[in-house]
């Protein structure tokens, strides 16, 4: 009888061993794929931020300068905009589809602030414009998961950042409404 259980036991060892080894390779794999994924999402979203920087760029400029008609305005943008369209959607595979999206709309309407007689208008319309932005850049930071290595390097290091730059801009972080003050005092200029 002693020689059954030992071969039960020889077994079933042999079995838990093999599954034990099935799983550990299969978490090696997972983990390989995940890091190329993320170093191919981190250099996707790096390309799309600076793409649409220079959305922000011909943003501003068409916003800002009454010397251009509305059809050079439209061109301007829609040059920018297509260029974004068509990484996201080159890219579909490493970014968050409704991010994208986001990004392609962020300068959609640039063109016609100029258009705008109503200068209160004109300020909300590149108020929301400015915005969409701002908000695209840091949905880009959360999703590319800059934001929690960010966070992780400031857990580890415990850096002591402080100017007088730094704590208005922290000061203004806890008080939104003194930002939002600035915001119009800035966009009625």
């Amino acid at each position: 009888m002693p020689d059954i259980s030992m071969g039960f036991i020889g077994i079933t060892g042999t079995l838990l061993g093999v599954a034990i080894n099935e799983l550990l390779r299969r978490q090696r794999r997972i983990e390989i794929y995940t890091a190329r994924l993320f170093d191919k999402r981190l250099a996707a979203y790096e390309e799309l931020t600076r793409k649409l920087h220079a959305g922000y760029e011909v943003a501003t400029d068409i916003m800002e300068s009454s010397g251009y008609s509305h059809e050079q305005r439209h061109e301007m943008i829609s040059i920018a905009l297509h260029d974004i369209a068509s990484f996201t959607d080159e890219n579909e595979l490493y970014l968050d589809s409704d991010l994208a999206a986001h990004c392609v709309a962020t300068f959609m309407g640039a063109e016609d602030v100029q258009d705008v007689k109503d200068e209160n208008e004109k300020a909300k319309m590149k108020g929301d414009i400015v915005d969409m932005y701002v908000q695209a850049r840091r949905m880009i930071r959360a999703d590319s998961g800059v934001e929690k290595i960010d966070r992780f390097f400031k857990k580890l290091t415990k850096p002591t950042l402080s100017s007088p730059v730094i704590d208005y801009i922290k000061h203004l972080r806890e008080h939104p409404e003194e930002l939002e003050l600035i915001r119009e005092k800035a966009s009625k200029r």
